[in-house]
């Protein structure tokens, strides 16, 4: 999947209003048909010779199967669409970085000095370099308070001294 210039993103995903309205006739649906299940199993149980019963509780029961598998495939559908962005913003977020990093050697180039204060889109990668510095200074200090924490017990365990009967 590739994007070019004059393509629009919006346009290849189907809204998700769509679902929502899905979701929502097959919520509207489903109180009725609880209802009526709740009944007709009930009388089927009391009575299963009853052909009249029988007939309308399988029917109720094929509406209840209809409206779960209904509700599977639009999950699948919602999961499928989920995928797809995603796979689209991460191609748009690596042609953002390829620009980012074309814009920052052609100002390199004109000689444009690069300000850290310039604008918010220009610093994220700023704070990247410097969590990732602090995050490995955590690191290192949590070490060597471990090691100094082994070094102080190893010279300051108290000896064990041999106290014999004389």
């Amino acid at each position: 999947m590739n994007l070019s210039d004059n393509e629009n993103i919006t346009n290849k995903y189907p809204e998700a209003s769509s679902f929502t309205t899905k979701v929502q006739a097959l919520q509207s649906q489903l109180p009725a048909i609880l209802a009526d299940f709740k009944k007709y199993f009930v009388f089927y149980n009391k009575n299963p010779e009853y052909p009249e019963y029988q007939q309308t509780y399988q029917n109720i029961k094929g509406n209840l199967n209809d409206v779960n598998s209904n509700l599977f495939t639009l999950s699948n559908d919602v999961q499928s669409n989920t995928d797809n962005l995603n796979k689209g913003l991460h191609i748009l977020n690596k042609l953002i970085k390829k620009e980012k990093d074309k814009n920052r050697k052609l100002k390199i180039d004109l000689g444009i000095v690069e300000n850290k204060n310039n604008a918010a889109t220009e610093m994220i990668s700023d704070y990247k370099q410097i969590y990732d510095s602090d995050y490995l200074r955590n690191w290192a200090m949590f070490l060597s308070i471990l090691i100094v924490g082994a070094s102080i017990s190893k010279i300051y365990k108290p000896s064990a001294v041999n106290f014999t009967k004389q």
